[in-house]
């Protein structure tokens, strides 16, 4: 009963993608996008360069080479958009699949539940939504994962050298998931004894870099300046990022001024019931007793410090879901981290999903808290697609007017003109 319950929260996860496209953000990125995707698509030339990135640094041309493949059999921003939402479902039910076939039994739950939080997550769903790049990170983290978890095989160490040198070129928080999976992978199979086709992997990568010349010529003959500061990296803002997403206390990023007014949702009869504020109150109390929990575990692991044993004994027979946790915190997170770069909340979308799979391995023994966790999300997501369809979007926030509006206001416009 308890699975039947989690596959039908992901349905509704689903559903809630697919739901008031019209409704999706209509941005100086999105209308860009869109832009030179078709513009990519009538000249038949594969771009050189993308959007520029929040770190000042233009993306590889890939970003949009993306995007201009969906453009080829799309001709409008819905449509266009609706190929995303597709493209995103189809990412969560690749990891289901992926779960029910290669996760252990004792394990199983832990992932199952990290995908539910997934697919009903405010920002998860708020960027399965999106004419960006970004958005599409999520499918390529799952052919990551899956080709690594048979990196033992030709094929696999292949797909996964090709998907880690693409990742990257759709947009460059890519780059530091792939490259922080590659170290911590090598130092898990030295422990472990265990070998991977690095033959392969090498040719996969040098198959996948070859789109990414065009850009490292642009590159080299227009130097960027990218935004390092040491202040990027004492924010932690990685870390701070994967906690708020695990716990759906996020979607001030989109709402800004408008997220006091969203704390009042729902509103029956004209009555605000602030049932969304309660929720976030619960989620934070919950984070309160996460972060408890993950002090007691770091605690425990310093206690036990051998610094000559230590690598030896935290990577031996370590779990698959320890592996890819670990692999994204400590990988991804330390090397973004240490880069200096501004790190944006959307940056993490190439850590999907696992700062959920993290929330459900810290709450594995509380199985009744990550139930209501999970219901406390869907609530406030559901809620927050009511509120932006109802007032049109968030004109205040980051969301900005909804494409419906603005297009209709275009259209009420030029029939006055006639």
């Amino acid at each position: 009963m308890k699975k039947q319950y989690l596959f039908i929260i992901i349905v509704f996860g689903l559903f809630m993608r697919m739901i008031w496209t019209d409704d999706m953000e209509w941005k100086r990125d999105e209308k860009q996008m869109y832009t030179m995707a078709h513009e990519t698509v009538d000249k038949g030339v594969f771009p050189v360069i993308g959007m520029a990135s929040g770190g000042r640094i233009v993306n590889p041309g890939m970003s949009v080479g993306i995007f201009a493949i969906i453009a080829a059999f799309t001709a409008d921003p819905i449509s266009m958009d609706k190929l995303v939402q597709i493209i995103n479902m189809i990412s969560i039910l690749c990891f289901l699949i992926f779960i029910l076939r290669e996760i252990d039994p004792d394990e199983k739950d832990v992932w199952l539940n990290g995908i539910a939080l997934a697919a009903i997550s405010p920002l998860a769903v708020l960027f399965s939504r999106k004419i960006w790049a970004q958005d599409l990170l999520p499918f390529f983290s799952f052919l990551i994962i899956f080709s690594n978890a048979y990196r033992n095989k030709g094929w696999g160490a292949f797909f996964w050298g090709l998907t880690g040198a693409l990742i990257g070129q759709i947009h460059m928080s890519g780059f530091f998931f792939a490259f922080g999976l590659f170290v911590v992978t090598l130092i898990y199979d030295h422990y472990n004894k265990r070998k991977f086709r690095w033959i392969y992997w090498i040719a996969g990568s040098l198959i996948g870099s070859i789109s990414l010349i065009p850009w490292i010529s642009y590159i080299i003959h227009h130097p960027q300046f990218s935004s390092i500061s040491i202040w990027h990296v004492l924010q932690f803002n990685f870390y701070l990022y994967w906690f708020y997403d695990a716990l759906g206390i996020n979607s001030y990023y989109s709402l800004r001024k408008e997220f006091w007014l969203f704390i009042r949702e729902p509103v029956i009869l004209g009555m605000p019931t602030y049932l969304v504020a309660v929720a976030h109150l619960f989620l934070i109390a919950t984070g309160i007793f996460v972060l408890k929990k993950i002090v007691g575990y770091v605690y425990h692991i310093w206690h036990r410090f051998n610094p000559k044993t230590f690598l030896k004994d935290f990577f031996t027979g370590m779990s698959i879901t320890y592996f890819y946790l670990f692999a994204i915190l400590a990988g991804l997170g330390i090397v973004m981290t240490l880069s200096g770069i501004m790190i944006c909340q959307h940056y993490l979308i190439c850590a999907f999903p696992f700062s959920y799979i993290f929330l459900a391995k810290v709450l594995q023994k509380n199985k009744k808290l990550i139930s209501v966790v999970i219901i406390s999300q869907m609530l406030i997501t559901a809620s927050f697609l009511y509120f932006i369809h109802k007032n049109n979007g968030a004109e205040k926030g980051d969301y900005g007017k909804a494409y419906h509006a603005q297009t209709s206001w275009e259209k009420d416009v030029k029939n006055q003109d006639r």
